[in-house]
């Protein structure tokens, strides 16, 4: 797990920070960790009930801890976030002040704000959902929302630099019985709640053990829709002919 906060800077006339949430699993490099056969086999369930989907659609709800400091910026709007395998990729975030899209076709990415009218439009190749995220980040300092967990392999997403993985129990996240994966790595732990018969990510939970308080960012998934039509269009949105275009700068 790599916590990095999902926003970027866009630079014109003024500077506009775009801010969509949720970054959580980059690319998989276990190394030495102790992973449990019992995680691995939720993981392996998880991603191969994810992974047999053309399209996904979900909806991510997300509470930082009171006080968090140094963590992102993050509306109070649910992020609703539509896939179409191998590489396009679509979000949108209604916040209080304030919306935030982005859209991918494989060949672009263009992160939107339609309501102050501005936006960024960047050539970026990439033939998956997973070297999207990577990409992004190297280019820009930040991932997609959950695109991690919806990357066409999950299995290897899970346990980038962890040091343990274990199931911990089951237990209920709303309706849904789970089981409760625990990834430890040093200055974190995330523990994932999978459906036990859907397989489906009902819940994430990171813990910032290496900052003072141990915050928490809570992420709820529901809505999923595995293999449902989607409406193509979203991947290759573009903004209003008025908004303004902006230079889309590396975060950190």
């Amino acid at each position: 797990m790599k916590y990095r906060s999902f926003s970027i800077s866009l630079r014109g006339s003024r500077d506009l920070c775009l801010v969509a949430a949720l970054a959580l699993f980059p690319a998989f490099d276990v190394g030495a960790a102790e992973i449990e056969p019992a995680a691995r086999a939720v993981a392996k369930a998880a991603a191969a009930k994810l992974g047999a989907a053309q399209t996904v659609k979900v909806t991510a709800t997300h509470k930082l801890s009171p006080g968090f400091k140094g963590g992102p910026r993050v509306e109070d709007g649910p992020v609703n976030i539509t896939v179409k395998r191998p590489n396009q990729f679509y979000a949108i975030q209604k916040g209080r002040l304030e919306t935030s899209e982005i859209s991918f076709d494989g060949k672009s990415i263009c992160v939107m704000h339609p309501e102050v009218k501005l936006h960024s439009l960047e050539p970026l190749k990439a033939a998956s959902v997973e070297q999207f995220s990577d990409r992004l980040d190297e280019r820009f300092g930040f991932r997609p929302p959950v695109a991690e967990l919806l990357a066409n392999d999950l299995e290897a997403q899970l346990f980038v630099n962890a040091t343990s993985a274990k199931v911990v129990g089951r237990e209920w996240c709303g309706f849904s019985r789970c089981e409760r994966l625990r990834i430890e790595q040093e200055g974190m732990t995330g523990d994932v709640w999978i459906g036990a018969k859907d397989k489906l990510p009902r819940r994430l939970l990171l813990t910032f053990t290496a900052l003072e308080g141990h915050p928490t960012w809570d992420i709820k998934l529901s809505n999923w829709q595995l293999g449902s039509a989607v409406d193509e269009s979203l991947f290759s949105k573009r903004p209003a002919a008025d908004s303004q275009r902006l230079k889309m700068l590396k975060s950190r």
